[in-house]
């Protein structure tokens, strides 16, 4: 790494950014190597958050705008900032680049040793990013109901989510019934726990109960939420349930008039 620290645009509303923030506090990355940079959050006609360039930040200056996709064309978050300007986008990516960036940083690699159990862990961390997130997201619900004729349900129980976080949820049990220990993958937290946790925050929103339905899954996640780092995530992000997911009242006139 250069002199200068990365600097990493999040949010905590965001459960992507939430794996990245996990990774570092999990993994003992001083904020002298990687500077959260916190974005701003607002919610359009819709009701959908979305998230902005922070007022007075230095690459918000040289956008000229706090229109996100002028700085990552995505309109998501993280965003890894490199000092030389690079750009990284998507969880995973980051976290791998900050893990092969971080040489002087002390404790393990966030991975098994294993080879094998190392693929179980990326397996995890892909079932959520790929087939978990996109398809049970709060503003791809908001819009398939508004635009798309989809049936219309509150958004954060709607019966497409429960089915995507079920049948995925479903999945990680099976792969996890083999290969968990204390965590998702053993008995060290890895980064398919960094994946887990926020995705089990929006499943605890939308009603799931983990226990009665995937036993092995509710059982790592609390181990984890007694772990320190992990707490302390919780608690900037609001909570161990997802707290804040859409603007109702703004839902609501935008969904009446797409009825009409």
């Amino acid at each position: 790494m250069t002199d200068q620290p990365f600097r990493l645009f999040y949010h905590p509303a965001s459960s992507a950014s939430m794996r990245v923030t996990l990774y570092l506090r999990c993994r003992g990355v001083p904020l002298s190597n990687v500077e959260l940079v916190s974005t701003g959050l607002e919610t359009d006609h819709r009701g959908i958050l979305v998230f902005t360039m922070p007022v007075g930040d230095p690459e918000t200056k040289k956008a000229g705008t706090t229109d996100l996709t002028a700085f990552n064309p995505e309109g998501r978050i993280p965003i890894l900032l490199l000092p030389d300007g690079r750009k990284m986008t998507q969880s995973g990516p980051i976290v791998d680049y900050i893990e092969d960036s971080l040489p002087g940083v002390a404790g393990k690699a966030m991975l098994p040793d294993d080879p094998w159990l190392r693929a179980e862990a990326r397996r995890l961390m892909w079932i959520v990013a790929a087939d978990t997130q996109p398809y049970q997201n709060i503003p791809f619900i908001i819009q398939a109901m508004g635009e798309w004729g989809m049936v219309k349900a509150d958004p954060t129980q709607h019966p497409l989510r429960l089915h995507f976080i079920r049948r995925e949820f479903g999945a990680m049990e099976k792969v996890m019934s083999v290969c968990a220990g204390k965590f998702a993958v053993g008995d060290d937290i890895t980064m398919a726990d960094c994946f887990l946790v926020p995705q089990i925050r929006n499943a605890l929103l939308a009603g799931i109960e983990l226990s009665a339905e995937f036993p092995t899954m509710s059982r790592v996640w609390e181990n984890l939420i007694v772990v320190p780092e992990v707490c302390s995530v919780l608690d900037d992000a609001g909570g161990i349930v997802q707290p804040f997911a859409f603007d109702a009242e703004k839902f609501e006139i935008y969904s009446d008039m797409a009825e009409r």
